[in-house]
């Protein structure tokens, strides 16, 4: 079965609650708050005598101001909160996709660390799990590249080539662990 064909079939909306709770309650608490202060701005309205002294235009007037008001609050703050929840989760993923590109690139001693407060802890610790195996692999194929070099210049044809035919092991057991199977 295919990855595609298992997110289509993702029935679990919580995947990861602790990142998904972090990133809902204070959306949620933000648009409480700003219903709170919707109410608060109701209650503190002019009371039924004075709005009754007003004309029609009048109090078109001061519900469209008061609702206007209400819209820009609640848009700054939802903003402002949303900037910040995103920086916790775009940041992580920036510093991850570069350490990516480096390794792309056979650069495998890129830094990747993230902050305390950050998300996405669990994607930067298997990006470092990936590179610390790609540095694995790669030192173990120069030590046989380097061994198979020394056999060839001292003459010794038949031990280059069994380190050789290693070197072609190590490639297919990388492969094979990349695609969730064992070398065989």
């Amino acid at each position: 079965m295919s990855s595609d064909s298992n997110a289509a079939k993702r029935k679990r909306y919580f995947v990861d609650p602790q990142l998904q709770l972090a990133l809902a309650l204070p959306l949620v608490g933000i648009l409480a708050i700003v219903g709170l202060a919707y109410v608060a701005a109701i209650y503190l309205l002019p009371g039924e005598t004075a709005l009754q002294s007003m004309t029609a235009e009048e109090t078109r007037a001061m519900f469209l101001q008061a609702n206007v008001t209400y819209f820009l609050i609640a848009a700054t703050g939802l903003g402002l909160v949303t900037v910040y929840l995103t920086h916790r989760i775009a940041g992580p993923v920036y510093v991850v996709e570069e350490a990516l590109r480096a390794m792309t690139r056979g650069e495998l001693n890129q830094r990747l660390a993230l902050r305390p407060n950050d998300s996405m802890k669990s994607l930067a610790a298997a990006a470092r799990a990936l590179r610390d195996h790609l540095r694995s692999v790669d030192e173990q194929r120069q030590r046989l590249i380097k061994e198979a070099s020394a056999r060839l210049e001292a003459h010794d044809t038949a031990s280059a080539r069994d380190l050789l035919s290693q070197l072609a092991d190590v490639g297919s057991a990388t492969a094979a662990e990349a695609n969730g199977g064992t070398s065989s």
